[in-house]
């Protein structure tokens, strides 16, 4: 009878086993055959868009991106080389030590995977390089297409996910009162997001709901101005707190903290503490090499007076993020007497989203020292006033930054003017980009990043120093909220909108609270509305 008990429990044993390994081989193929789906497929948002065929590589769906090596806001890794530190080690001097996975993009733009959770302080990209895929860049980033990179990958996130499950239980009713406030934006949010997964043909994963409801639940935030970097993934979590860490910039802040001005305060104070400067050849080293006949004889912010008014009445500035997809704005934005556009962001074959018309183009300096943007020949640059910009140490020693700027701007610079002295071309004062960073820090309470603001925010005080009224565009999201860093790009990544190397997170919750604008506006355009500093009066 025992001998007869026994034969019968090994056979039960030997019986699970094999359905445990049956369902293990099942699951490996269909990961597997997940992971090497291609990237066309039909159901893509960018493939929905009418204007996108000559962008067909783009066609990946926004599900796949999720998964495959585009969210949860990947904090891509890279040791760091600034200039006047040693060269930039090759792809194949790296050692497995570093636990890193590089690859190159179509354009031989570096990125790489998040290998380890020990990464040193330095393990993101080079601060253009990784402003390049930030908010406004310009790196045509391709997606990561080594299937053992994306099984690592899916595994490292799928981590993630699983630890979020597991401590689940212990926060619940922690939030219920601002869940409570949040559901109205959530249940707007599902529904949008129900009717992507549907023209997509499919379901999205818990693990996707997962990255997307995360980010989507600080965009609502967003929409209330109560942002906390304790809201970020925990890989822009260990970003930002690296970024902190190496300060390369050399930021040393030490003026008081308010983060309760009121709305007519903080203008007043962006008002006095930001006024527009560009660089005008007065200052040494550009004075003794003839700058002050090279540069623009009008200043920018009298190039287009209206006698003792501002500049223009309406002005628009549209990001370059991909949520302006499907947006239908683009008649809407061009009734403005002005629009300001970012680095390489093209209007050709998307004018039915971001229009046609461009007064101002802010461009960072590797646009004109990357041969590859065609800065001299491409016509994106003409016809415009262009205003370049490049991040210097905190101190704006104009010497240093002369010498070891990011990216070398001054040449191109240079000859350009010569070429073209007509098109007012103008570069910003690294001490008005540094002051534009003490108005975000003085108004937070937390340590934001100390790298320089993105070109949006630099782009929006701008345009409120030479406008009466500006509109933002997908500044802060919409309800068309995505991971597509921008609309003429093919890569998928939260860090684009909520920040890594620069303090985005902070910016937009400065905009949102001096934004005059409707919240209707906000969810269903992703517009803001905000005063020039000319109609904002602050006397006392």
């Amino acid at each position: 009878m025992k001998s007869s008990m026994r034969q019968w429990r090994r056979l039960v044993l030997v019986g699970m086993l094999a359905w445990v390994l049956l369902f293990l081989a099942l699951l490996s193929y269909f990961l597997d055959a997940r992971v090497d789906e291609p990237l066309t497929s039909a159901g893509s948002l960018l493939s929905q868009h009418p204007d996108t065929r000559r962008l067909a590589s783009i066609q990946a769906s926004h599900q796949q991106h999720a998964i495959v090596g585009s969210r949860p806001e990947l904090a891509l890794a890279l040791t760091t080389t600034y200039p006047g530190d040693e060269p930039e080690p090759s792809v194949s001097s790296m050692t497995p030590e570093s636990s890193l996975e590089v690859s190159h993009s179509p354009n031989s733009a570096p990125y790489a995977i998040y290998g380890s959770q020990e990464a040193s302080r330095q393990d993101y990209l080079d601060p253009q390089s990784l402003a390049a895929w930030s908010s406004f860049g310009t790196e045509n980033v391709g997606s990561h297409s080594d299937p053992s990179v994306q099984s690592r990958e899916r595994t490292f996130q799928n981590t993630e996910y699983q630890n979020h499950v597991s401590n689940t239980h212990r926060h619940v009713g922690e939030e219920e009162e601002e869940d409570e406030r949040d559901n109205e934006d959530e249940e707007l949010g599902n529904r949008v997001r129900t009717t992507a997964d549907r023209r997509a043909g499919g379901e999205s994963s818990d693990l996707e709901e997962y990255y997307f409801s995360k980010s989507a639940s600080v965009v609502q935030r967003l929409w209330r101005g109560r942002v906390s970097a304790g809201m970020l993934s925990p890989r822009l979590q260990r970003a930002m707190k690296d970024y902190v860490s190496a300060n390369k910039h050399h930021v040393s802040y030490k003026r008081l903290r308010r983060a309760a001005h009121s709305a007519k305060e903080l203008l007043c104070q962006m008002k006095a503490q930001a006024r527009l400067r560009t660089v005008d050849g007065s200052e040494q080293p550009f004075s003794s090499l003839g700058w002050a006949r090279l540069v623009p004889s009008l200043p920018l912010e009298q190039l287009y007076r209206r006698q003792e008014k501002s500049s223009f009445k309406t002005c628009a500035v549209v990001t370059s993020a991909g949520a302006i997809l499907r947006s239908g704005l683009g008649k809407e934005i061009d009734t403005h007497d002005a629009v300001l556009r970012f680095n390489a962001a093209p209007t050709e074959g998307y004018e039915r989203d971001v229009g046609n018309k461009t007064t101002i183009r802010i461009i960072n300096s590797q646009i004109l020292a990357n041969p590859r943007h065609r800065f001299n020949t491409s016509s994106i640059y003409k016809n415009v006033t262009l205003v370049a910009w490049d991040p210097a140490p905190y101190t704006v020693n104009l010497h240093k930054w002369y010498a070891s700027p990011d990216y070398n701007l001054f040449g191109p610079y240079v000859e350009h003017r010569k070429l073209h002295p007509g098109q007012p071309f103008y570069i910003l004062h690294p001490g008005y980009v540094w002051q534009l960073w003490d108005v975000i820090q003085g108004n937070t309470q937390e340590n934001i990043q100390p790298n320089p603001p993105s070109s949006g925010f630099i782009g929006i005080l701008l345009m409120m120093a030479l406008c009466e009224q500006v509109h933002v565009y997908e500044y802060i999201p919409s309800m068309r909220q995505t991971d597509l860093c921008h609309y003429h790009e093919r890569y998928y990544d939260a860090a684009c909108t909520l920040g890594a190397y620069h303090p985005l997170l902070y910016e937009k919750s400065l905009i949102q609270r001096i934004n005059t604008g409707p919240e209707s506006d906000l969810r269903r355009k992703g517009r803001v509305t905000l005063p020039g500093f000319s109609t904002v009066d602050c006397d006392i």
